[in-house]
This record gives C-alpha cells, structure tokens and sequence, in this order.
C-alpha cells in the first residue's frame, strides 16, 4: 500500500512539473509575441513620419524654389508635429514600463531615439520654411538631412533587431 501511495505521489508531481514547464513556456512565447506585435506598431508609426518627413521635404524644396505659398507646408508639419508629440508620450511610457534601462531593452530607446531624430529633422525644415536668408536655410536644409538619415539609420538598426 505504501509503494502504491508513493507512486501515485511520484507521478502526480511529475505530471505537475510537466504541465508547469508547458504554462510557461506558452507564456514566455505570448509574452514575447505581444512584445514584438508592439515594437512591430511603433515601428510602422515611425514608418509613416518618415514617409511624411520626405513629402513635407519634397514639397518644401519645390515651394521655396518656385517662390510658393509655404502656410500649407507649415500646417503640414504643425500636424506632423502633433503626431510625434503623441507618440513621443506613447514610446516614453513604453520605455519606463520595459525598465527604462539600455542593458534590459534597447529596443525602446532605440524607438525614442527615431522619434527624437525625426523630431529635429522636423524643426529644421519647419526653420528652413520660415527663413528667408539662403545661407540660413542651407544649413537647416543640411541638419535636416543629417537628422532624418540618422533617423532612418536607427529606425533599420531597430528593426532588424526585432526580426
């Protein structure tokens, strides 16, 4: 009787650890699809800055070569601007929740450093816009670049560290 008690207890506790080590393991695997399913949207919506970046810029050089009205481009990027606003408070909440450490997530700095890129790139072409002197808006039209190129290269760096 009592080797038949001691085996029923041998399998009852190893059936537990079984099924313990499969709940976590399909945790960890939802947990970390939710994790890239969020990184996977932030991405899109830096995505989509940019791409509206590069239109609002396209759009600058032709209006301010033709001597064209610039209160259309300036609303642009007043709308641009609040995007980046939004998400900046969206990506600064999802850094502090994922530890707001480097070594623990890089991935959520590295989407708040885009963000802050796009955001000078931003403010430089929104300075370009409003200046009137030609050295003035060459050298906003370089910090753009240079901005928006860093932008776009820590956007790619991201995303390939997700995939």
């Amino acid at each position: 009787m009592k080797k038949l008690l001691v085996l029923f207890l041998m399998l009852s506790i190893i059936s537990i650890n079984i099924n313990f080590d499969g709940i976590i393991k399909i945790y960890a695997n939802n947990s970390i699809n939710h994790l890239e399913n969020v990184e996977n949207n932030y991405i899109n919506q830096l995505e989509s800055i940019s791409d509206q970046l590069y239109i609002l810029d396209s759009n600058s050089l032709k209006a301010v070569m033709g001597k064209k009205d610039k209160a259309p481009l300036l609303k642009d990027a007043s709308y641009i601007k609040s995007q980046i606003k939004s998400l900046r408070k969206e990506l600064s909440q999802y850094h502090q929740t994922e530890s707001g450490n480097v070594e623990k997530n890089p991935i959520s700095l590295a989407l708040l450093n885009t963000l802050n890129y796009y955001s000078m790139s931003l403010s430089f072409l929104t300075g370009f816009l409003t200046s009137d002197c030609e050295s003035t808006q060459s050298k906003l039209l370089e910090q753009y670049y240079f901005s928006k190129a860093k932008g776009d290269e820590t956007l790619l760096w991201t995303k390939s560290q997700i995939k």
